[in-house]
């Protein structure tokens, strides 16, 4: 098994972050949202397809109870995201989970045929992500492995009452 346990996110690509962000609040709930703009991800730390990636999205972060919801404006360069929009518009892009071993989930992903779409670092921030495809089911699957001070983050922002899955 990759992955097992609760889903820790669920992730939307948008084309206008302020619009999403206030359908989300106003209609689902979520109280409120950490934006961090214009995010780069550049060729020393990411790939697509196994080649260097060089975007910049705007990232969107919030909880709807105890789920982590994400949305993604993508902002300059070729990406998942921006080829997300290209290809069916805004909408549902990957679930993601953070498994206790990154790098076996990984291997079992390549060990059963599944594609690695993208990865990259957040660099800084003590996070490493990648995207597997997800073939029949459309979206893509996000492993993430985060740093004790990616988790505090997090551990700061879920509501009260709640847990992200590593606690």
């Amino acid at each position: 098994m990759i992955a097992d346990g609760p889903i820790f996110q669920l992730c939307w690509v948008v084309r206008d972050m302020a619009a999403a962000q206030r359908q989300f609040s106003d209609q689902y709930g979520v109280p409120k949202w950490f934006t961090i703009p214009d995010v780069r991800f550049g060729p020393e730390l990411c790939e697509l397809r196994g080649a260097p990636a060089d975007y910049t999205i705007t990232v969107g972060l919030g909880y709807a109870g105890g789920q982590q919801l994400e949305l993604i404006e993508p902002r300059g360069g070729v990406s998942l995201y921006s080829e997300h929009l290209d290809r069916v518009g805004p909408g549902l892009h990957h679930a993601a989970w953070v498994p206790e071993d990154f790098d076996g989930a990984l291997e079992q992903a390549r060990a059963a045929g599944i594609e690695v779409l993208a990865r990259g670092k957040f660099d800084g921030v003590g996070m490493e992500f990648a995207y597997l495809d997800g073939g029949p089911i459309g979206s893509c699957f996000e492993l993430m492995r985060l740093s004790v001070d990616m988790q505090a983050m997090f551990d700061a922002m879920i509501p009260e009452g709640f847990a992200n899955p590593w606690q």
